[in-house]
């Protein structure tokens, strides 16, 4: 278990009463507001683990974190509220040619809800500042405009920024 009440703390954010849409856009751009990315340990040679547990504990002193950090600690979180959440295998990617398929450079998540699939991300630096529903489409978050397209293997394809 994780310290659901202290995160929601650090978050700034009440317990919701139930896992709904309003609730998830809220932790989402809590997350991104107070959480920060960042990857001081793994530049300074001190990597660190990235199990839930650990991630939970980092972010509930102080710490932000990469990818793997901020989106397992989210998806504990997510979790512990009842939300339906996924861990996704993702990748980062310049090329604007598809992959041939993820990289495993990243971590992502999807949270199922009211009948619909959302890509739950408060791990990509520069990323978006609330969710995006799976589906293709382009997406507009304050100045960011985001495209999600179908890529290999029936997988996901997230341009950000273009």
């Amino acid at each position: 278990m994780i310290d659901v009440d202290g995160y929601l703390a650090v978050l700034g954010v009440a317990r919701p009463a139930a896992p709904t849409g309003e609730a998830l856009r809220a932790l989402h751009r809590a997350q991104v507001e107070r959480v920060p990315y960042e990857t001081l340990d793994n530049q300074l040679g001190r990597p660190t683990g990235i199990g839930a547990a650990e991630s939970v504990a980092r972010i509930l002193r102080g710490r932000g974190g990469y990818c793997f950090h901020l989106n397992g600690a989210f998806a504990a979180l997510l979790t512990a509220l009842g939300y339906d959440v996924t861990l996704h295998r993702a990748g980062v990617q310049d090329e604007v040619e598809d992959p041939g398929g993820p990289g495993g450079d990243h971590l992502a998540l999807t949270v199922g809800l009211d009948g619909d699939r959302w890509l739950v991300d408060t791990g990509l630096a520069g990323g978006m500042y609330e969710p995006l529903p799976l589906r293709e489409g382009t997406y507009t978050q304050g100045p960011f405009t985001y495209a999600m397209a179908p890529s290999v293997g029936g997988a996901r394809r997230l341009t950000v920024h273009p």
